[in-house]
């Protein structure tokens, strides 16, 4: 069908319902399509007990593209064909068909079960699998979305429920209420359970796969507390707002007892996302970790999002060209879906891998190699003999829930401890099966808490920066700048420093006093803003930010974490004095502040000649490596 044509019949479709217009269709697709899937413990498989995995791609709502569509002579299905084009080096196994609640409202169920009978058929034609997608991102207690998506359902389960290659999603993106963790889950799954119900009763042998809330991101207690229907996947939707540390615990353990879908992944550079931040990422800095990620867990499902040229994150340019570089994702998914287009294919004779077997033995080695007042760093070594490949660890202090680290990891630091308590570590190896070692375990003690060298009061307002100091920063007691770290000449020049804070940022106010005027000095603040207190900058909180008196722009450190665009300055002159107002939010470091709060902290103030460096002093430091070295900072405290 063409576009234009098909652009007509959704008008008219629009316009009027049809008559006689049934929930069921009298044919099917005129081409039989890939063989039912049926859900074993946590693999799918197909009729002969083979275990099948599904990877393709997400397609944009055929209703939306077709309205939409930036060239009149592109044909939305001859996208779906060339995502399903071998020939073309696509080797998409299942596309998932997100049906928008607008396109249902703008254009009418009529229009959108034509392009789903479309959809079905052309699939089947290409002999790949379809997941539609019923694609809401919409609080999931309201009556509205109640009655929508049992209207939805009621329409499209009973008119494809026999057809074997079709796939369903219940609700795309369920957003709140998603408080509280395990309890959001069981509001969700209590709320669910009845429009699965609808769904069953109409399509009782359709693989159906069911979201969570936080847009598809609770994951994790599917396993634990699952629904109580048959033949279900549980999806996951992950960006690169979620780090690669976090994959492990809320998205693969899960799939070592339920067969989970990764229904949406993706990520675009800074510029084609806008100000879409969580879809910001790089192919070498999350892409490519996503992918090995997932290749770990042999029965982990993907549909890459967005087999588009405008739906970010999109796969390829306006005129359908797939882009370079390392802010693009369309090479990697193509390159991912080559590599493993014959692998846990339907009719492919492959064993369902046993749960069966020895677990593996308890790691090697457990030892704490740092200890700090309320933190220590845990490290151990892999299994002697694992009798299979170990996918991850689990730390447990004491009675708190486990730390999950992927199965390439052998350290982890553990925080928010007592000072001068006794602890015990355990680490167990979990592997692929899901079977778990024996623990082995390390005692500990943290040690006492020692007096802070200075405490920040809190300020009920962003302080200013001017020729005088303002009232807000009165509450803060001035801190000599007066440890010589090294000089060739004598000098006149004198410092102090001063710090408040509230919920949004640090500030820290320096003030020099030159006697004899025009002194060429620069001022340094170094910030070890989670006081991890480490021998070399983490490359996350550990900041090295310095400007030059008569300049106006920051800079930053070469150990420094990122500063550029985040952190502000600002400077005031008069006839002898040198002022500079240092701004570091909270936020953009993953710090969040309380009273009582540690951090690392020190001013150091440098003098010049010309481009030669003649001097420099600091509040703190004697060793003059705070530089390079964390550790050489003083501990200051955040106060009332």
């Amino acid at each position: 069908m063409h576009r234009r044509r098909y652009l007509a019949s959704l008008s008219a479709s629009s316009m009027a319902a049809i008559a006689g217009c049934s929930s069921q269709r009298t044919d099917g697709p005129e081409t039989a399509g890939p063989p039912r899937l049926t859900v074993e413990g946590r693999w799918v498989t197909d009729p002969d007990g083979n275990p099948v995995v599904l990877r393709g791609v997400s397609l944009a709502d055929p209703v939306w593209s077709l309205e939409h569509a930036e060239k009149p002579e592109e044909e939305y299905w001859e996208t779906f064909r060339l995502a399903t084009d071998d020939d073309a080096g696509w080797h998409a196994r299942v596309l998932r068909l997100p049906i928008e609640p607008n396109s249902i409202s703008e254009a009418g169920m009529d229009a959108v079960v034509d392009a789903l009978d479309r959809a079905v058929e052309l699939a089947a034609e290409r002999g790949v699998y379809l997941l539609v997608d019923y694609h809401a991102s919409k609080r999931y207690d309201t009556s509205s979305i109640d009655r929508r998506l049992r209207s939805f359902w009621d329409r499209v389960a009973p008119r494809y429920a026999d057809d074997t290659h079709v796939l369903y999603e219940l609700f795309g993106a369920p957003t709140e209420p998603a408080a509280g963790g395990r309890e959001a889950w069981r509001t969700w799954r209590d709320r669910a359970r009845p429009w699965l119900s609808v769904v069953r009763d109409h399509a009782p042998d359709t693989p159906i796969v069911v979201g969570s809330p936080a847009w598809s991101s609770l994951t994790a207690y599917a396993a634990a507390e699952p629904f109580d229907h048959d033949g279900l996947l549980y999806s996951a939707h992950v960006y690169p707002s979620w780090e690669p540390r976090s994959w492990e615990a809320t998205f693969g353990t899960p799939a070592l007892e339920v067969p989970v879908f990764v229904t949406e992944w993706g990520y675009t550079g800074a510029e084609a996302a806008g100000s879409v931040t969580h879809l910001i990422g790089t192919a070498e800095r999350w892409g490519e970790p996503f992918r090995e990620w997932v290749d770990t867990h042999e029965n982990v499902h993907w549909c890459a999002a967005t087999f588009d040229t405008r739906r970010q994150p999109a796969m390829f340019d306006a005129d359908w060209t797939l882009p370079d570089g390392d802010d693009n994702m369309g090479a990697l998914v193509k390159a991912w879906l080559t590599d493993r287009r014959d692998d846990h294919r339907p009719g492919q004779e492959t064993p369902l891998p046993s749960d069966e077997g020895s677990p593996p033995t308890p790691p090697e080695s457990v030892r704490i190699v740092r200890v700090q007042e309320t933190r220590a760093t845990v490290r151990w070594e892999r299994p002697q003999d694992p009798d299979g490949a170990v996918l991850q660890y689990r730390v447990t202090l004491d009675d708190r829930e486990p730390t999950i680290l992927r199965g390439s990891k052998r350290v982890v630091e553990l925080s928010d401890l007592a000072p001068d308590q006794d602890y015990e570590v355990r680490v167990t190896a979990v592997d692929e099966r899901g079977l778990e070692s024996d623990p082995a375990s390390a005692r500990f003690s943290t040690l006492a808490l020692s007096s802070p060298e200075a405490a920040i009061p809190r300020t009920p307002s962003a302080p200013s920066i001017g020729a005088e100091v303002d009232d807000a920063w009165t509450l803060a007691e001035p801190n000599a700048v007066d440890t010589l770290l090294w000089t060739d000449r004598r000098l006149e020049i004198t410092a102090t420093w001063r710090a408040l804070w509230d919920e949004n940022a640090l500030y820290v106010l320096v003030d020099t006093d030159d006697p004899e005027g025009g002194t060429d000095v620069f001022a340094e603040l170094y910030l070890d803003l989670d006081n991890s207190r480490e021998e070399a900058y983490d490359g996350e909180n550990d900041l090295q930010l310095g400007i030059h008196r008569g300049d106006e722009y920051m800079w930053q450190g070469y150990h420094s974490a990122p500063v550029t665009g985040v952190a502000e300055v600002a400077t005031t002159e008069t006839d002898r004095s040198w002022r500079v107002a240092f701004v570091v939010p909270w936020t953009e470091y993953d710090v969040r502040p309380i009273v009582g709060s540690r951090l690392g902290l020190d001013v150091h103030i440098g003098v010049r000649d010309g481009s030669e460096r003649i001097a420099k002093v600091s509040w703190f430091d004697e060793s003059d490596e705070a530089w390079e070295n964390p550790q050489a900072f003083a501990t200051v405290e955040l106060g009332e």
